[in-house]
């Protein structure tokens, strides 16, 4: 966590600020949620600063009920949670999101899921693709910086890109030599603007316009957002050729002395993709008895007591 980010946080989290987004979530969220509606939410609920309560909140605020996944965190019990409410909206992060549609589709349980709401960094064009696709659903944005309760940015309502938040952030483009002059494209950086001073690096690319939206909102809108990694082992470049597979639900890339290991889980009796170079490479099918998603195993250990009792 950069230095600046932490202040930003902490001029973002104080009771006044917190309202803020709140109130800004529940303003996005209001349209497509119904009175009592169960909101599976897959962030943790650590408390009014963390992503999970920001969002209990703002779906209280609609009159609409929040539902927590865990402290058992595996996946059939994401599952079974889905199925057991009705779950029509879902709250999570686009691994999360993406496994719950694999994971019901590979058991044949039906879900109905109208929205998608992912939260975190801006999701690239394929995992919106898949959301619709495998839910038959809408797909919204919740730029959430580092997946915690600074509130970015939401979706435009048309669908076209993600409207930054000007009460908490003021975005603006660095362009090296190899951008064409006047281009929209760069490097993104956001400025706080309750202290214009702290600037944030998201170490992003994107696209900014500044132009009323066909929306109606007059806010910058940032599309095309994208990470300045760009090597064969980057997490979006990983996402992008493993998890277009409907065959591949999860996997972690771990960094050993001997290089760097690939563990890779899958459903049974699907061809899997053309795997990248490994010092180590595990593939292994879904175990549904055991398995934890590798994104969310750091909030089951904070639970041992209660994950070990689950079945």
């Amino acid at each position: 966590m950069s230095d600046a980010y932490r202040k930003i946080l902490e001029l973002e989290t104080t009771p006044e600020a917190l309202e803020s987004t709140v109130q800004y979530l529940s303003e996005h969220i209001k349209p497509f949620l119904q009175i009592l509606e169960p909101v599976l939410i897959c962030f943790p609920d650590e408390g009014p600063c963390s992503l999970g309560g920001v969002f209990k909140e703002a779906v209280l605020r609609c009159k609409a009920k929040p539902v927590f996944w865990g402290p058992d965190y595996r996946g059939k019990e994401l599952l079974r949670i889905a199925f057991d409410t009705h779950a029509n909206t879902i709250v999570g992060s686009p691994l999360v999101a993406l496994g719950l549609m694999k994971l019901a589709r590979a058991t044949a349980t039906p879900l109905y899921v109208y929205d998608v709401i992912v939260g975190g960094d801006p999701f690239a064009p394929w995992v919106v693709d898949g959301l619709k696709k495998g839910f038959d659903c809408k797909a919204w944005g919740c730029y959430a910086v580092q997946s915690g309760p600074v509130i970015a940015g939401f979706s435009c309502a048309q669908e076209a890109g993600i409207h930054i938040r000007e009460d908490v952030f003021k975005p603006h483009l660095y362009q090296d030599r190899n951008e064409a002059l006047g281009s929209n494209r760069g490097r993104l950086y956001f400025s706080s603007a309750k202290n214009p001073e702290l600037v944030y690096d998201p170490e992003q690319m994107a696209l900014i316009y500044y132009q009323p939206c066909c929306c109606g909102c007059d806010e910058p809108r940032v599309i095309e957002v994208k990470s300045v990694r760009n090597d064969d082992l980057s997490r979006e470049l990983l996402d992008g050729k493993l998890l277009t597979w409907s065959s591949v639900l999860d996997y972690r890339v771990e960094y050993t002395e001997f290089g760097a290991a690939l563990e890779l889980v899958v459903f049974p009796g699907e061809p899997i993709p053309k795997l990248p170079s490994f010092a180590k490479l595990n593939v292994r099918t879904w175990n549904p008895r055991e398995d934890i998603p590798f994104s969310m195993q750091k909030y089951a250990e904070k639970f041992p007591e209660k994950a070990v009792e689950c079945h």
